[in-house]
């Protein structure tokens, strides 16, 4: 990673020097739309960059030295407002290796609560509007980012994975494009399991039906997720007359000695149950949120304290469950 640092700016000595360079290679930040604003792009309610704190994870954690960290750090502040309860990722930094083509960034989370990024589909494209390159990138293992912090994240674009390959010293700009909102929600549309897992949590789920006029949140399982993680598979249970709409899940994993092994919150787009129905969903614990070593997986369980619902739904009770894993 030092490599990267040690040739920006040229030969400038003070960090002073670069506040004019720091301007010019920065890119417009983009936002992920977790606040429900239409367009975040456009608000006035910000919060200014050095009002977050700024945590080094993964290759940048350990691996940088005091003065490449005080660089880290001046330009982040340096970085315009970020709009308050958005997550934005902005691009402050573009390299071409020969590996491929390298956009350092920082993802900023002005949000009140901690946030863990699954699958983040990413765009390269020209000035002109073309698109050359298209990548999801795996932030599972990278755990979540805390409420009011800001990470800087690398992204690689491999040579192989682009659709065309730009001239040379054409600029390339990141962007992200929500994904829409498919036209027919179907609720046995689940995340994370296959068809086969799908039909035994379903009809798990199905084998005690959620009273009329009630929501209920019931972890089905647990077991081994990947790279080391936890997999938690929850029932989302609508005995309403209303669709639901789930934004926020948080997820408490306890040992049999109730000691904490993992605690989560994750957030959600488009989860959406219809009424009088159930929807299975399965989530990953990173092998970083993990507190202890060797977990037992068929002595955990786990508990939802609350699970928030969309604003613009109705208010429901939630029974929640605290079921042990591996249910039979």
């Amino acid at each position: 990673m030092s490599w990267l640092l040690e040739n920006w700016f040229g030969s400038k000595e003070s960090l002073e020097q670069v506040r004019e360079d720091i301007h010019e290679h920065l890119h417009k930040e983009f936002y992920l739309g977790v606040s429900g604003i239409e367009n975040p792009e456009q608000s006035s309610t910000r919060i200014a960059s050095n009002e977050l704190d700024l945590v080094m994870n993964g290759p940048w954690d350990n691996s940088l030295d005091e003065a490449e960290t005080e660089l880290l750090q001046y330009i982040h502040d340096e970085l315009p407002p970020v709009v308050r309860d958005e997550i934005g990722i902005v691009p402050f930094f573009t390299q071409v290796t020969d590996e491929g083509y390298v956009v350092l960034t920082y993802i900023r989370n002005a949000t009140d609560r901690s946030v863990l990024l699954q699958k983040l589909p990413l765009t390269l494209m020209t000035e002109e509007g073309e698109v050359v390159a298209r990548k999801t990138f795996d932030l599972i293992p990278s755990g979540p980012i805390g409420d009011l912090c800001s990470r800087p994240f690398e992204f690689m674009f491999r040579w192989n994975e682009f659709s065309k390959l730009p001239e040379q010293e054409v600029p390339m700009f990141l962007t992200y494009q929500k994904p829409a909102a498919p036209k027919e929600i179907i609720p046995e549309v689940n995340q994370g399991l296959s068809k086969a897992e799908t039909e035994k949590y379903m009809k798990q789920a199905e084998q005690a039906p959620v009273a009329s006029g009630q929501v209920d949140l019931q972890v089905l399982d647990i077991t081994a997720g990947a790279d080391n993680g936890i997999r938690v598979v929850v029932a989302f249970r609508n005995g309403l007359e209303k669709r639901l709409e789930f934004t926020e899940v948080p997820i408490i994993v306890n040992d049999e000695e109730g000691n904490t092994v993992a605690r989560m919150q994750y957030t959600l787009q488009n989860m959406k149950v219809e009424a009088q129905s159930n929807r299975v969903w399965a989530f990953e614990v990173p092998a970083s949120s993990i507190k202890q070593d060797n977990v037992d997986m068929t002595k955990l369980t786990a508990v939802i304290p609350k699970a928030r619902q969309s604003k613009k739904q109705p208010s429901a009770n939630h029974e929640v469950e605290n079921n042990k894993g591996l249910l039979q």
